[in-house]
């Protein structure tokens, strides 16, 4: 009985021990093209993250949308922060159609040739969203409940009062950050 006990505890700790290590070192990472209300909910996300679960995350900011998702097909990128408009461009369609039509197409289309998910917009004058890769996705199950909770907190009013305040990524850090206190988000 011992010996069947014993066995039972080492293969727990051994079992116990390789999860850990699986989840060290690994970074999330937030891409976004360079422009500053992408930037403000990047790091809205980011601090979400952080603080709500103890993951480090990193922003990286990428020329334009090309090279974010060539970063993104490489694996480099976890996280995006997207708008429908942008999204269509990407597949190459026109930005004709209206908001919620355009994002249900969206939706459909990222995850079928992209192996993209989109979250819940977020909120702000162009309805950005949190779009994670399938991987991320799978790796992170309760990510997009977190990331979701932005979607109620932020409304167009908030967002562009935010967006004026931001004057420097410095600034863009605090901003979020004390946004997302108020809220009682972190």
């Amino acid at each position: 009985m011992k010996r069947v006990v014993l066995l039972f505890v080492a293969v727990s700790l051994l079992t116990i021990g390789h999860l850990s290590q699986a989840c060290v070192g690994k970074t999330i990472h937030v891409g976004i093209s360079n422009a500053s209300n992408e930037r403000l909910l990047a790091e809205m996300a980011s601090l979400l993250i952080t603080e709500r679960t103890g993951s480090t995350v990193s922003v990286d900011v990428y020329k334009d949308s090309r090279e974010l998702y060539n970063a993104v097909r490489k694996g480099n990128v976890n996280v995006l922060i997207e708008n429908p408009g942008n999204a269509l461009e990407m597949l190459g369609k026109t930005k004709g159609a209206d908001g919620a039509s355009a994002l249900a197409f969206v939706k459909a289309e990222y995850r079928k040739s992209m192996n993209l998910v989109w979250l819940e917009p977020i909120g702000g004058s162009q309805q950005y969203s949190s779009v994670l890769t399938v991987d991320t996705l799978s790796n992170y199950p309760a990510l997009p409940k977190l990331l979701n909770k932005l979607s109620g907190a932020l409304n167009n009013d908030t967002y562009s009062k935010l967006l004026k305040s931001v004057d420097s990524s410095d600034k863009t850090k605090k901003v979020a950050k004390d946004f997302l206190k108020g809220k009682k988000l972190i």
